[in-house]
């Protein structure tokens, strides 16, 4: 089995779970910042809304309400009308919508402060989690836009891989937002044969032979006596092979490499599809090590052979392992996303595009400064909303 489809599959089984236990939101609504004390202040804040809130996490939209959202739809308004100011149409797609908080605060803010905007947007979210889409339909019926909103269900795998439809062929201006889905979007692992340079694929193999190999292979026993053995094969796969094509670098020298080859090809798809799209794109720059120091057993064993960019797996009990092979079936796997890397990836498939990385603080302060201030502590300044998740960044690109 390649590996991503493998990953895809243990993503799935996590986003397949009830709504509630994966994206939480704080449960006394949005946070009262500026009666805040200083960074301390916040972090017990922060701790305690984690505690009480029943999902696995809390997102910077779900935290920072309305603010962080606020910006994004500053974003969308000066995008509209400096890159398509005669435009009667203009087409917003969020790639995995959370809880619908942001689309439906989005469209808020834009109702309320551009309207002419507004009357010109339809928004588009495609989510591959079925309980989370439901969620997204009761939010956004019991909004004040659901006139505008379509919902649609649709798996990011299937449309990097061709399997299904994405998006009908039009020169319409569309702005794609991604918010800390890159992260959860299935990677292959690649590898160079130290003998021949030739680039290999990571695959999974069952066996039942209980061998722990060394090197290349190993492998991990699961409940039903079978298991999962880690190994490299020519590449073969027509998407890595075309992703890694468009990018070399990706799979790099020295050690094996983790590759977004979802990601990427879902970006191909796009600019096929639409060629005049936007894209927004926020997620983490860098995650740290897996937090097992002070651990002992299976948590600590790593059954995969370890590579460039490698994810954080978490278990719904909050607990870190040390890597996929050796964690429970319901667990997020999160990866890093290297931004320049991926920025010159988007300039070499669509030369016609311009492309701009920059750390989320930056973007928020560029496109909400008023947000910025409305978050900023009445005794320090500190403000949480550019302050915190400093290892976050934001890939922007226009013509």
């Amino acid at each position: 089995m390649l590996l991503r489809r493998y990953i895809g599959k243990r993503l799935a089984d996590y986003y397949a779970q009830p709504s509630h236990r994966v994206v939480g939101a704080p449960p006394l609504g949005s946070i009262p910042f500026s009666s805040l004390w200083g960074a301390w202040h916040w972090r017990r804040v922060y701790r305690r809304a984690y505690e009480e809130q029943e999902g696995q996490w809390l997102t910077p939209v779900e935290l920072f309400r309305p603010y962080y959202s606020n910006t994004l739809g500053n974003y969308i308004a000066t995008t509209s009308k400096s890159q398509f100011p005669d435009c009667s149409n203009i087409h917003v797609i969020e790639l995995g919508g959370g809880r619908a908080t942001n689309a439906n605060q989005i469209l808020s803010h834009l109702q309320e402060k551009h309207a002419d905007v507004y009357e010109r947007v339809r928004y588009t979210i495609m989510d591959s989690s079925p309980t989370l889409n439901a969620l997204q339909k009761t939010i956004i019926q019991e909004g004040c836009h659901s006139e505008k909103v379509e919902l649609v269900l649709k798996d990011m795998t299937d449309v990097a891989e061709n399997k299904v439809s994405f998006l009908s062929q039009s020169n319409v201006p569309t702005i794609v937002i991604s918010l800390e889905l890159l992260d959860n979007l299935p990677h292959d692992k690649v590898s160079k044969c130290k003998r021949t340079r030739v680039v290999q694929q990571a695959e999974l193999r069952q066996t039942k032979k209980r061998n722990y190999g060394s090197g290349m292979e190993q492998e991990i026993f699961l409940k039903k006596g079978k298991s999962w053995k880690e190994v490299f094969v020519p590449l073969s796969d027509p998407l890595l092979k075309n992703v890694l094509e468009t990018l070399p670098s990706y799979a790099g020298l020295g050690s094996p490499k983790w590759v977004p080859t979802i990601a990427c090809g879902v970006i191909q798809r796009l600019y096929k599809e639409r060629p005049n799209a936007q894209l927004l794109l926020a997620d983490f720059d860098w995650l740290p090590r897996p937090d097992i120091l002070n651990t002992t057993g299976a948590r600590r064993r790593r059954l995969s052979i370890e590579a460039d960019g490698e994810p954080i797996v978490t278990c719904m009990d909050g607990l870190d392992h040390e890597c996929y092979l050796n964690a429970p079936q319901h667990c997020d796997i999160l990866f890093p996303t290297d931004f320049p890397k991926l920025a010159a990836f988007v300039e070499k498939h669509q030369q016609s595009v311009k492309v701009q990385n920059m750390k989320q603080s930056e973007f928020l302060r560029s496109f909400g400064p008023e947000q910025v201030q409305a978050t900023k502590s009445w005794l320090s300044g500190y403000s949480p909303l550019v302050e915190d998740f400093g290892n976050c960044s934001v890939l922007v690109s226009s013509k």
